[in-house]
């Protein structure tokens, strides 16, 4: 099909280059609002001329662009949903012969994957973005990374890191979603000093080495770039998975947020304390459920509009995702605001006495915990409307007793969440077979909702 008659070029970035925007991680607010709305007039402009979706979303809210000046302004614009993206094709902003790759998302929250369509020029927005995401959190041409995502398959993941890692000019091993002992013998092999993957798999691939007499602290490991789980709660402490995984490989790891929507990573630098972000690529948002946009601090629904793209650009999307914006200098010296842990998704939020808790915390304070082997949650509704929280749990030890003390459990959970759901003590079998399902990014479904 050649749409081509109906598009109009209109100016947006075409060279992405780290030198070219690598003083905006340390200037004054002035400048970066500067820099960051002139990139965002454009965009909007671009989406608006050539995106059907938008053209008629906008006419539909009546929004007039001649008033939208500032960054300010953006609240006068609609939001965009994960199911507007059912319509992909309204989306596209190019014509097809422009387009060069096809990337699905996860479709974590159970709904059908989403086709994003790239141009060349997204595939360079990608990789500039992967290359400063890997740049801040020290990676630089003398590592060689263990990517442990799948290039194919449309993961869009996958060819991120790796058209970053190339940018950055780092050894590239493209290990993909392979067992724990390939892992294991690529790391050996290669030498590799990064691991880029999820916590639970790192975790895999170092307990294999020590179920076979190996050492994965002494591997030559330096960092771990964690994607796609929790490492951290809410207040930005490591999570038992994480402690246990610097301890098993006596490295750094290092947390990270994306989604294949916003074609962005969030990473966090030396200091580790959440993930920065990048005026030049993203504008991050925080709104509250009636979407007013709330201050630093407070906890609400990411909503980000991607800068740069330009074979499907979105405005204001809608991620699903809890969390909420740091806004003071950090450590390293760079001035931009940074993304806090990931507290949980919209969807699963629960109230249980009076107190907002999500599954992923619940679980979150446990995994990594030796007594702990496995779970999930699974949330059911009383006669009087409240929620029924249930943690059903196998714990580490094959020889519990009938009656496992769960006082510890208790206990890590009013330090962790504040409130003790009820507990259910199941064995390893029936959880695995729960748990282990069809998720792409975890293998795993930790939570059900049976209201």
């Amino acid at each position: 099909m050649n749409n081509s008659a109906r598009f109009i070029s209109s100016p947006v970035i075409t060279d992405f280059s780290a030198q070219q925007y690598a003083s905006l991680q340390f200037a004054g607010d002035d400048e970066i609002t500067r820099i960051q709305t002139g990139l965002f007039l454009n965009h909007l402009n671009y989406t608006f001329e050539n995106s059907v979706f938008y053209q008629n979303l906008f006419r539909q809210n009546r929004v007039d662009l001649k008033k939208i000046k500032t960054l300010s302004d953006i609240r006068d614009l609609p939001l965009t949903d994960k199911e507007h993206l059912f319509s992909a094709r309204d989306f596209l902003c190019v014509d097809d012969r422009e387009i060069v790759d096809v990337s699905l998302t996860s479709a974590t929250s159970g709904s059908v994957p989403t086709m994003i369509s790239l141009t060349s020029n997204d595939l360079s927005r990608l990789a500039y973005n992967e290359e400063i995401a890997f740049a801040m959190a020290g990676i630089n041409d003398e590592d060689t990374l263990l990517i442990c995502a799948a290039l194919d398959r449309c993961f869009m993941a996958g060819i991120a890191y790796f058209l970053g890692g190339v940018k950055l000019k780092a050894r590239i091993l493209r290990s993909g979603s392979g067992s724990a002992s390939s892992h294991w013998e690529l790391i050996k092999l290669a030498g590799a000093t990064v691991i880029v993957g999820v916590p639970s798999l790192m975790a895999k691939i170092g307990q294999y080495a020590t179920d076979n007499n190996e050492q994965p602290q002494k591997a030559g490991i330096k960092k771990l770039i964690a994607i796609g789980e929790p490492t951290k709660d809410k207040d930005l402490n490591l999570l038992p998975i994480a402690d246990e995984l610097e301890t098993m490989w006596d490295a750094k790891i290092y947390s990270t947020y994306a989604s294949s929507e916003i074609a962005t990573t969030f990473c966090e630098c030396s200091a580790r304390k959440g993930g920065h972000l990048r005026p030049e690529l993203n504008i991050t948002e925080i709104l509250d459920d009636r979407g007013n946009p709330l201050k630093d601090g407070e906890q609400g629904e990411v909503v980000v509009t991607p800068l740069g793209v330009t074979g499907m650009p979105l405005i204001r999307f809608r991620t699903g995702d809890i969390s909420y914006l740091i806004n003071e200098k950090c450590s390293c010296g760079r001035t931009t605001k940074r993304i806090a842990p990931i507290i949980g998704r919209k969807n699963q939020m629960l109230k249980y006495k009076g107190t907002t808790v999500f599954p992923n915390a619940i679980l979150g304070c446990l995994e990594g915990d030796k007594r702990f082997y496995n779970g999930f949650v699974e949330v059911k509704r009383y006669h009087d409307g409240t929620d029924r929280i249930i943690l059903n749990i196998a714990l580490g030890s094959e020889d519990q007793d009938i009656s496992p003390d769960i006082n510890w459990i208790r206990d890590v959970l009013r330090a962790k969440v504040r409130v003790v759901p009820e507990i259910r003590i199941i064995d390893g079998q029936t959880a695995d077979k729960k748990v282990y399902q069809f998720d792409k990014k975890r293998k795993r479904m930790n939570f059900f909702d049976l209201r």
